[in-house]
């Protein structure tokens, strides 16, 4: 079938204009995505909802204390949380799939200079999500629905998620404990920045 029909068929069975927008800001590879899984696609916007505004209501007690761009640990929790309620919902393979979709989408971003969250995406910040992405999506299932944050806390706490090396202003590390410039490692999508786990 034609890819145009196709995504006119898909536009029209959205039922928002939140919903709309939000498909055409996807990359290509996310678009694919939603068009290979129209009905699971409904269910991951709105589980995708659903985790944005339960970080942010933990973003605003200061769990964090105040850090949470990219490459943080609540960035960290932010993926696995996100992956753990897509997998319950759509399943693993599918949810792993849209995961590594999104991160496709932060490599074009990179080459088209388009900032996403805090930073220019770089291959380090694909790797932590990457890695939180596979731990939320095997975190046991039969955790009810509002234990769920609870459970990816934990794992924080216990070093099995992963985040980017930093200090406590929030300045990235290299791996013997360097400050890293940020002229050093922004723009660049190898540098020296390291993921390590969260317990550190």
């Amino acid at each position: 079938m034609n890819k145009i029909v196709l995504v006119y068929l898909f536009l029209s069975s959205i039922s928002s204009l939140a919903q709309r927008s939000a498909f055409m800001q996807l990359g290509v590879a996310q678009k694919k995505w939603v068009l290979a899984h129209p009905f699971k696609a409904k269910i991951a916007y709105q589980v995708t909802q659903q985790a944005l505004v339960k970080l942010d209501s933990l973003g605003a007690t200061n769990y964090f204390e105040g850090n949470i761009k990219s490459g943080s640990k609540a960035d960290a929790v932010r993926h696995a949380y996100w992956m753990v309620l897509l997998s319950k919902k759509i399943g693993k393979r599918r949810a792993l799939k849209l995961g590594k979709a999104y991160e496709r989408k932060n490599k074009r971003d990179f080459k088209k200079g388009s900032v996403v969250g805090t930073y220019l995406p770089d291959l380090v910040g694909m790797q932590m999500d990457l890695k939180n992405n596979a731990v939320g999506v095997n975190i046991e299932n039969r955790v009810s629905s509002n234990e769920l944050l609870a459970v990816v806390l934990s794992f924080l706490e216990q070093g099995k998620l992963v985040y980017i090396k930093q200090n406590e202003k929030g300045e990235f590390l290299d791996k013997n404990g360097q400050i890293i410039l940020y002229e050093d490692w922004s723009g660049k999508w190898k540098n020296d920045r390291v993921v390590i786990p969260t317990s550190l």
